[in-house]
């Protein structure tokens, strides 16, 4: 059966009612993430994001159900005081974004996503708060950069998911402007929309410059490709996947399959989803003598070793990502020197 947006939606819906039925303390579950978007899939693959809001305290945050090898629901679990008093998230480019970007709402008691969004909505895209949002993101990344030029992190691993992790919230700071963070299967693939979207569409280049090295990896995609999905695979079905459960075994399609796709079509998308999963997995596995995982950091030039060459080019991106916040903020009437950016 050809699997579509459409199957997938009647799927969803299927699933939502049964568990409705099996849990009375659910307050609302709605959809959000890719299957909100015209093209959910990749290469045959998507998620089916959920957030599943409970009237009680709940200790599971995050869930992963297998619904076959391409598709699996990422479902968000939070308890109702996560949203009040719903001001609060006016300010909050993740929870907030979810409710305030089109979801698709599947399931609620007594009009709770419609009075939280009403509250919410109200002022979530004033140009003062959209600012806040898209600063959390610029902050955070000036602070990783400042660890990362110490000088003190040289554990490879350690020292990738950095890097990446500045370059997550720089980026994330554009997208913010205009709609919401982007998520890692989709963050280099979808960058360039979210910089034009703000007249910044040269971002896009900076960003992708910051992930390639001077060779071209594309020779050696079957090395590189093969060792990166058998730790994949191994961390997947290990114990030790439970402290980062994005990457369970049953997801192994939804990152391979990207990749085999991307590769031929977007170089940086694929590189980006690559090594964002294999450092994380390294660092978990305390693996970073590795050879596999040394060599492919050593050819996309992000490293301890490549510190001084590539600082000068974050240091250029963050200036530039700053600047395009401050030329949007005086496009809505709001001068540099507010308390906002203070």
């Amino acid at each position: 059966m050809r699997v579509t947006k459409e199957s997938l939606l009647n799927y969803t819906k299927s699933y939502v009612n049964k568990r409705v039925h099996q849990d009375r303390g659910l307050l609302c579950i709605y959809l959000i993430g890719s299957m909100t978007s015209p093209e959910p899939l990749i290469n045959g693959t998507t998620d089916i994001d959920l957030v599943i809001v409970h009237e009680g305290y709940t200790d599971q945050r995050r869930e992963i159900l297998k619904i076959s090898p391409e598709i699996t629901f990422d479902i968000l679990h939070l308890d109702q005081n996560v949203f009040t008093p719903p001001r609060k998230l006016r300010t909050d480019p993740w929870i907030g974004s979810s409710l305030c970007f089109d979801p698709v709402l599947l399931y609620e008691r007594g009009h709770w996503f419609e009075f939280t969004q009403a509250s919410l909505e109200s002022n979530f895209f004033l140009a003062e708060n959209v600012i806040v949002r898209s600063l959390q993101f610029l902050n955070e990344a000036k602070k990783k950069m400042s660890e990362l030029c110490s000088g003190n992190i040289q554990q490879e691993s350690l020292f990738v998911l950095q890097y990446l992790h500045i370059l997550e919230n720089a980026s994330n700071a554009i997208a913010c402007l205009s709609s919401t963070p982007l998520t890692d299967r989709v963050f280099m693939k979808d960058f360039r929309n979210k910089a034009e979207a703000i007249d910044k569409k040269d971002l896009a280049g900076e960003l992708y410059g910051l992930i390639l090295g001077e060779k071209d990896p594309s020779p050696y995609y079957d090395y590189f490709f093969n060792a990166w999905k058998y730790y994949l695979d191994y961390f997947g079905n290990n114990t030790l996947v439970n402290y980062d459960i994005r990457y369970h075994a049953d997801r192994q399609l939804y990152y391979t399959k990207a990749v085999e796709s991307l590769w031929k079509e977007f170089l940086p998308a694929a590189l980006w989803i690559i090594a964002k999963s294999w450092s994380r997995i390294i660092y978990l596995y305390q693996l970073d003598e590795n050879e596999y995982f040394h060599a492919f950091c050593s050819f996309i030039e992000i490293g301890p070793a490549f510190l001084i060459k590539r600082q000068k080019q974050i240091e250029d991106y963050l200036d530039l990502i700053e600047e395009s916040i401050l030329n949007w903020g005086k496009n809505q009437g709001i001068d540099e020197t507010s308390q906002i950016y203070q």
